[in-house]
């Protein structure tokens, strides 16, 4: 052991070293390259700027590669003038270096570069008494130089900070699209049949940058790539507007795919080269577009990934922080007006209920109105005995809403003989009845609608409490990620209409995306996972799909601690062909696995509509996000206004967490579930009313954890008809690793036990937890 641990030393110190050095040959070398850009035909002033904002670690070497440079030929003239520009840049260096705040000052690299130039330019002026012309052109070479200087500077400084180019903020990812520039200016002299090298690669990065930073991307780096190329010799000015414009174009273009976002360069930038009078060059710049265009489409789409978020505003974060607040505190408010709305809905009700519901009495004064009105005795049925004749109509009350009409015989004996005109009396009692018991029946059901849609505002300000908690629970959205997303979607032949990647409190990435429900379709979810999870670097589970007002919602979650595997087996009633019992399982995009069985009453067609009705609309309820409450009051409302008739169904619910391994039980009007944990099975009974009776209706709630290994059991009543005893028991026993088995077994058994001569529909949903890795 201590061998081999010396030994690990020994490499990494002599490690060291070898990088030491690999990073001195890269500055000498790209300093040297800096030395052969040209601009003004003549002027090679971009040497002398590295080395002035270069890190002090690799002066001597930069100082050495430019050097190089300017003793190689080239176009540059008086090559004695950058050679001691560039030691006295070195000099400068070397001798206020010990002074930090000087050095660190935003202006010294850009003095550093610029006064030495002056000094040496002034210098070559005198001696050869050179014009004013002359004289202007080295004073714009070494303004240029400091420029230079400053985008150098901090592009390093951005580099070394470690930061990702999607944290840079827009100035340093300027200056790295300037500092870019100037690095290709170098290979702008290099030349094929007059087609030059460094244009085309500008053009390729222009490419890149609009295809990936999208209209920024490309403005930024056409501007940066056009100003350099235009200065470096007479004749391509047109270059500042051509590349530009085409930057601009491209970037538009990019979310219709490469070819668009190329196709869009290649015509802008042939409008702009119309100003040029020159045939040649602009012969030249069309073939160098071409060549770059066609590069560009044969390169692999993930090689400009780096590209992905460096010209996205460093504050936008902020602003998205800011408005994730905004939203969260709008969404509360909300909630708590439509609660608030609801309590005022039901309050009017009941006092409308009081006043102007339908009375039976009415039915009495009716008669009085009707029948007694004319009647010689009315003075002493209606005044002298108002008491005995209420009374005898007050009696008759029971026994209307018993049979729904009277006969002679349900007035009482004194009545009967006192009344001279008791038929006319007891046919306008029973036709009032009739029509009061219409007018009643009309406005229990209006009464029901009122309260189904003042529980609504109940149940829509519940939503919004969920989503604001959704979004209380995260921490940060990761732009770049969402960008890198984006792009994944669109080379898998997605066009995104949103995309959204956030990271909650623990750390955990999700990403949530929006799109045409066609283009969906064609989606490989374990690719797109793998996909994913490479440009974010961290591992995906694969994503949950559900389609919903003509869009398709893509949810996907970091990979859980957890798996589970799913059995379900079903016996149909009778041997039919539809089950009452409708089940289904599936990831909801936020870390857990919900299963859910839902039995309609009865057995047959009806039950099976009832329990699909209702297991189908908690589903695509539960995957939009909303949460369980809600959604529970949604699902109750939907079998209340399916029809007149009368429609109930259980709701069985279990959610588990498989980051954690915590379990949610929800029933509502649902049997037992058996928990097997560390080999033991526990029932979790939780009594409660279907959905679909009353208005108000709510879960009954238990939670618990299981590991690796565990099994959670859900059965409809079918299957629990002889006792939960002999489940528990052959779930303890069990050792299988495929739940489908388990549950195949426990209803085979099930249909075995069932002594009391019926059937019933029979529906097993087992699951098993177990550890990934």
């Amino acid at each position: 052991m201590v061998v081999k641990t010396k030994r690990v030393r020994f490499s990494q110190a002599a490690a060291r070293p070898a990088k030491a050095a690999a990073r001195q040959l890269a500055v000498f070398a790209a300093v040297l390259l800096c030395s052969r850009g040209i601009v003004f035909g003549q002027y090679a002033p971009f040497a002398v700027a590295a080395v002035a904002a270069v890190p002090y670690s690799g002066l001597l070497s930069a100082v050495l590669g430019g050097a190089a440079g300017y003793l190689l030929p080239s176009a540059a003239s008086v090559p004695v003038h950058y050679l001691a520009a560039l030691l006295a840049a070195g000099a400068i260096r070397w001798t206020l270096n010990d002074l930090v705040r000087l050095r660190m000052h935003p202006i010294f690299a850009p003095a550093a570069a610029c006064l030495p130039l002056l000094v040496t330019s002034a210098a070559i002026v005198a001696v050869n008494g050179s014009g004013f012309s002359t004289a202007m052109m080295y004073l714009a070479e070494s303004l240029l130089a400091g420029c230079a200087a400053y985008f150098f500077r901090r592009t390093l400084s951005a580099v070394r900070s470690g930061r990702g180019a999607g944290e840079w903020s827009a100035q340093e990812a300027a200056c790295g699209a300037f500092s870019a520039g100037i690095f290709l200016l170098s290979f702008s002299g290099l030349s094929i049949g007059g087609v030059s090298v460094g244009r085309i690669l500008a053009v390729i990065a222009i490419l890149f940058a609009a295809r990936y930073g999208g209209v920024a991307g490309g403005s930024v780096a056409g501007t940066a790539a056009g100003l350099v190329f235009s200065l470096s010799t007479s004749g391509l000015n047109y270059l500042s507007g051509a590349y530009a414009l085409g930057g601009l174009t491209a970037g538009l273009f990019s979310p219709l795919g490469r070819l668009a976002s190329a196709a869009a360069f290649v015509v802008s930038n042939g409008v702009a080269s119309l100003q040029v009078g020159s045939q040649k060059n602009v012969v030249s710049g069309l073939y160098e577009v071409a060549a770059a265009t066609v590069i560009y489409l044969i390169i692999p789409p993930k090689a400009g990934g780096s590209f992905i978020g460096l010209f996205s505003r460093g504050d936008d974060a902020d602003r998205a922080e800011g408005f994730r607040r905004s939203v969260v505190m709008k969404l509360d408010y909300a909630a708590k007006a439509l609660d608030s709305v609801s309590e005022s809905v039901e309050e009017v009700s009941r006092k409308l209920a009081q006043t102007c519901a339908p009375d039976i009495n009415g039915v009495y004064r009716r008669v009085s109105g009707e029948v007694c009105a004319t009647c010689g005795l009315k003075g002493y049925c209606w005044e002298r005995g108002y008491g005995g004749t209420m009374g005898a109509f007050n009696d008759l009350t029971d026994k209307l809403r018993a049979k729904g009409r009277v006969e002679r015989d349900d007035f009482c004996s004194q009545f009967r003989s006192h009344c001279s005109r008791l038929n006319q009396i007891l046919d306008s009692v029973n036709r009032g009845y009739a029509e009061f018991a219409v007018l009643e029946a009309a406005e229990s059901r209006a009464q029901q609608v009122r309260d189904v849609v003042a529980g609504q505002f109940t149940t829509v300000g519940r939503m919004l409490e969920d989503m604001s908690a959704e979004l209380e629970m995260y921490d940060r959205f990761d732009l770049t990620a969402a960008q890198r997303v984006e792009e994944v979607l669109r080379l898998a032949g997605t066009r995104p209409l949103d995309v959204s990647c956030r990271i909650d409190r623990f750390g955990r990435m999700s990403v949530e995306a929006v799109a045409a429900p066609a283009e969906c379709v064609r989606l490989n979810r374990a690719q797109l996972a793998g996909e994913i999870s490479r440009v974010c670097g961290k591992k995906f589970e694969a994503p949950c799909i559900s389609t919903a007002g003509g869009k398709c919602r893509i949810r996907m979650n970091e990979q859980p601690l957890y798996r589970v595997r799913t059995g379900c087996t079903q016996h149909v009633c009778g041997g039919g062909s539809l089950c009452g019992d409708s089940w289904t399982s599936f990831p909801d995009g936020n870390g857990r696995q919900i299963a859910i069985i839902s039995d309609g009453m009865g057995t047959g067609g009806r039950a099976a509509v009832d329990g699909a009705m209702a297991c189908g609309i908690m589903e695509r309820l539960v995957k939009a996000g909303i949460g369980f409450d809600a959604a529970l009051k949604i699902v109750n409302s939907a079998l209340l206004a399916k029809s007149g008739d009368e429609s109930l169904s259980t709701m069985d619910i279990a959610a588990l967490d498989l980051y954690s391994g915590e379990v949610e039980l929800l029933k509502a009007g649902a049997p037992a579930a058996i928990l097997r944990k560390n080999g033991r099975a526990v029932v979790m009974d939780m009594p409660g009313l279907p959905i679909g009776i009353l208005n108000e209706t709510q879960f009954a709630r238990s939670s618990d954890s299981i590991g690796d290994g565990d099994l959670l059991v859900m059965l409809s009543d079918g299957a629990l008809s002889s006792g939960s005893d002999w489940v528990c028991e052959e779930i303890e026993q069990w050792n299988g690793k495929l739940p489908q088995e388990l549950a195949e077994s426990l209803v085979s058994h099930a249909i075995a036990r069932r002594g009391d001569g019926h059937d019933d529909d029979i529906t097993v949903l087992a699951l098993m937890l177990s550890r990934i890795g």
